[in-house]
């Protein structure tokens, strides 16, 4: 098998993936909230006027730009309230876990480790147990 075909074998899998697939499902739902898409809407806009105002340099209204970035922050956390928001971040947030699995047995994989034997370090591992704080 060719790298080439192995990598599309992976592709597969990783479609094939209930992770994976859930975080398409996410994504349309969120899609499909009108709600939630004016509020990025919104969001995209404030991040504009905040550039177009930081861009001024010493003509920037400081007091301009402080209401802009608290009105960012107000929509942004109220976006992230939103309960199909919460449920694509936490698809996104396990789909980030598999592509950094993935990521790390590839890199052992090119250090020379055995593919049918090796796993990844858990994050933040000195390989010192003294220092662990328990991953098992």
């Amino acid at each position: 098998m060719s790298i080439e075909s192995a990598l599309r074998e992976l592709g597969k899998e990783i479609q094939a993936d209930e992770r994976f697939i859930s975080l398409q499902a996410a994504a349309k739902v969120n899609d499909a909230d009108n709600g939630l898409q004016q509020q990025m809407q919104e969001l995209q806009l404030i991040s504009l006027k905040y550039q177009q105002e930081a861009e001024k340099d010493e003509e920037a209204s400081q007091d301009r730009i402080s209401e802009l970035q608290q009105d960012y922050q107000n929509l942004y956390s109220e976006i992230m309230k939103n309960e199909n928001m919460v449920k694509y971040s936490a698809s996104a947030s396990e789909v980030e876990q598999m592509v950094r699995y993935i990521s790390d047995m590839i890199g052992l994989f090119f250090d020379g480790q055995d593919p049918a034997t090796c796993e990844p370090q858990p994050q933040g591992c000195t390989h010192d147990c003294h220092t662990c704080g328990g991953c098992h």
